[in-house]
This record gives C-alpha cells, structure tokens and sequence, in this order.
C-alpha cells in the first residue's frame, strides 16, 4: 500500500494512549479515514481526531464478542462503502502468572480477545477488502509468538495463533496469486505501554515486566514502524527486541531457555 491518504482504515484497541491510538494519528495525520473500537477510552482519541478535523467513526466494541464486531464492520460499511486497511491491534494480557493458577476462564477470556477477535474480523472485512484495488490486513502477534516465556503460557498461546494465522494467509496470496491484498504480521517487542498493569494478575514478576517494558519502544515510534513496514509491504515487521528474540528463538529454539533464565536472575525475577 503506497499510500494512505482517501483509504478506509480499521483499527481495533484504538482508544487510550497505545499503540492503537498512535496507529488511528498517523494514519489521520496521513489522510485515511479512520474506524477505530475499543472497550474504553474511545474520547480520548475521538478528541485528538476532531481536533485535526479528520473523518473518523467510533464504536465501543467487545473483541470476544462475534455479533459487536460484525455489527462494527456493518456501521463502517455504511458510513465509508469500503474498507481498504484492517489493523487487528486489539489485545489483553492476563498478567503474571503461572499456568496451573490460569484458570479454564483465564484461557477463554483471553483465546476469545487474542484470537478470535482476530479471526472474526478478518473474516468479516475480508471479502470487501478482496475488491479494493490496493488493501492490507496487519495482525499484532508479538516476540511472544515467536519467543515462549515462563509466566505467560496463556498470552503466547494466542500470540502463536495470531502468527501461524497471519502467516499461513501471507502464503496462501503468494500461492493464489493474491496481489492486492497484502498480509502482514507484527512482532512487538518491548514497547512502553500498560499492559502489563492492565493485566487481570498481579505477582511478584508483574512491576519488573512493567518496567522492562517502558525501557522499549515509545507507542507513536512503533505505530509508525508498523505503517512504513505495510507501505514496504514487509510481510514481517519487527518493533524494538522482537527481531533479536526471533533470532534467539531460531538459533536456539531449546537452549533459548537457559538464556531467558540468565535474564530472569539478572533482573531479580524469581522462579516460583
């Protein structure tokens, strides 16, 4: 996708101050016209959006929830009559936690947020995103869909999901000769937002993650490396350490383990 400007642009988890919010500006500031959801926060970015005087829609939406996303792309639809740039940047964590106190409840809240809010959207947007002449389709996964950690089986579970998805539509353009439509999966590393804080479980790990976090990339740098990476079409686009962690991953895919312990001891992280 050359460029943004006159596109139609859905961003989901865009209200608040991540990188959401960030992707719904630049994408403004570039011209697009924005549809943007989230749980919350949606005047904080309504606000910043009016003030630039660019033409967006907003809606309150439950990822979990099938019919709210469906009826969210039906609003779009009659408001722009098309869709050219879905960004599925929607996404919790359960925090700081151990798998045998993650409960059935945990796995489902946050498979039916990470997942399946992917899915269903792309589902949905994807026959009118077929027509358009130049579209693309982002999914957030993370490093941790490349990089398993200790104390978040549940979120790299979905962060997996997300990436084999995205992955496997990438290559099934390429073979189909599907050109217009171009595919993308992010891997954020690092990135200084809150949702580590936001997370349903609190423990002793959860204010050194945080932390860590706010050491990495600012929200409005990652949105941006995010918008160059579609405009190069970069089929995967890393933020801030999810590039070393792939190459950790792929040149030790058991070994990395002993080397995310060394880090755990060195940043006074104990196992429990």
């Amino acid at each position: 996708m050359k460029t943004f400007k006159g596109k139609v642009a859905i961003v989901t988890g865009g209200g608040g101050n991540g990188i959401g919010h960030h992707l719904v500006m630049a994408l403004a500031r570039q011209g697009a016209k924005i549809a943007f959801c989230d749980i919350a926060k949606l005047d904080t970015t309504a606000t910043k959006l009016a003030e630039l005087g660019a033409n967006y829609y907003s809606e309150m939406v439950d990822m979990a929830d099938k019919q709210a996303i469906s009826q969210f792309i039906d609003n779009v639809l009659a408001r722009f009559s098309c869709i050219d740039l879905l960004i599925n940047n929607a996404g919790i964590a359960l925090g700081d936690l151990s798998f045998g106190e993650a409960s059935e409840q945990d796995f489902e809240k946050i498979t039916n947020i990470n997942y399946w809010g992917v899915i269903h959207t792309t589902q949905r947007c994807y026959p009118h995103l077929l027509k358009r002449p130049e579209a693309a389709i982002v999914n957030l996964s993370s490093s941790q869909g490349i990089l398993a950690l200790p104390y978040l089986v549940p979120y790299c579970t979905t962060k997996f999901a997300v990436r084999g998805f995205t992955d496997s539509l990438r290559a099934e353009h390429h073979i189909r000769g599907i050109r217009n439509v171009t595919v993308h999966t992010v891997h954020p590393g690092a990135v200084a937002t809150n949702i580590t804080l936001n997370a349903d479980h609190h423990n002793s790990g959860t204010q050194q993650f945080h932390e860590d976090l706010q050491r990495g990339t600012q929200p409005a740098d990652a949105a941006n490396i995010i918008l160059r990476g579609v405009q190069k079409n970069v089929g995967r686009i890393f933020i801030s350490d999810g590039r070393a962690q792939d190459i950790l991953a792929r040149m030790l895919p058991t070994a990395s383990v002993y080397i995310v312990k060394l880090m755990m001891r060195i940043r006074g992280i104990a196992a429990r």
